[in-house]
C-alpha cells in the first residue's frame, strides 16, 4: 500500500494541467470554519482539535504540492490474487501536501488493522519518500480525525449488516479516541 501511495505522490505534475483539481488544504480550512458540518464530540476532544488547528493555520508549506488521492485506504485498492488491479474512489482527489493522504491512510489502517499495521505502513512510506518533510504530520493527523467527525454515520448501515445487525459504531469511536490521544502525545512531545 505504501508503495502505491508513494507512486501517486511522485507523479510529475510540472507539465500537467491540473487547474480542475481542488487544493485540499482549502477544503480542510472550510471544514474548520463550518461548525454546522462538524460534530464536536467532546469525548474525542474535537473542539480542542478544531481550535488547535484553527490557531495553526495556515500551516507553513514544507513539501511540494502533489496529486492526492483523498481517500487512500485498503477498501479503495483492488487486488486480484497478489497483483494490484486498480486504485478506486478518486472523487476526493486534489492537490496538496502528501502528508494529507498519509494521515488519512494512517487513521483508516489503524481503525481496520491496528497500531502495528499503521506503524508498518508509515515506516514503509517514510523510507520511500525521504524528500518529504514530516514536521507537520501531527497537524494532518488531527485534520484526519476531525475530517471523520463530518460523517460519523457513514458506512454504519453496511457495517451493521456485516456484523449481524449489531451497532459497531462504538469501535469506531474507540479507535478514533486512541488515534487522537496518540497524535496529541506525539504533537506535544515534539513541541
Amino acid at each position: 500500500m505504501a508503495i502505491n501511495l508513494a507512486k501517486i505522490h511522485r507523479v510529475n505534475c510540472a507539465n500537467l494541467s491540473l487547474s480542475f483539481m481542488p487544493k485540499l488544504e482549502n477544503t480542510y480550512v472550510e471544514m474548520l470554519n463550518n461548525k454546522d458540518r462538524v460534530i464536536l464530540d467532546e469525548t474525542l476532544n474535537l473542539s480542542l482539535i478544531r481550535d488547535l488547528l484553527k490557531s495553526s493555520m495556515p500551516l507553513p508549506s514544507m513539501n511540494k504540492e502533489v496529486i492526492l488521492h483523498g481517500d487512500y485506504w485498503p477498501g479503495n485498492i483492488l487486488w486480484k490474487e497478489d497483483t494490484l488491479v486498480s486504485i478506486i474512489d478518486w472523487e476526493d482527489s486534489g492537490l496538496g501536501d502528501p502528508l494529507t493522504d498519509l494521515a488519512n491512510s494512517q487513521l483508516e489502517i489503524l481503525y481496520h488493522f491496528g497500531m502495528q499495521a499503521m506503524n508498518d505502513f508509515t515506516n514503509r512510506y517514510k523510507s520511500m519518500m525521504p524528500e518529504v518533510n514530516f514536521t507537520n504530520l501531527p497537524f494532518w493527523q488531527l485534520f484526519a480525525a476531525l475530517r471523520l467527525s463530518t460523517f460519523p454515520e457513514w458506512g454504519l448501515e453496511k457495517a451493521r449488516k456485516i456484523s449481524g445487525g449489531k451497532d459497531t459504531s462504538h469501535l469506531f469511536v474507540k479507535r478514533l479516541t486512541e488515534f487522537g490521544k496518540l497524535m496529541f502525545i506525539h504533537f506535544f512531545e515534539n513541541d
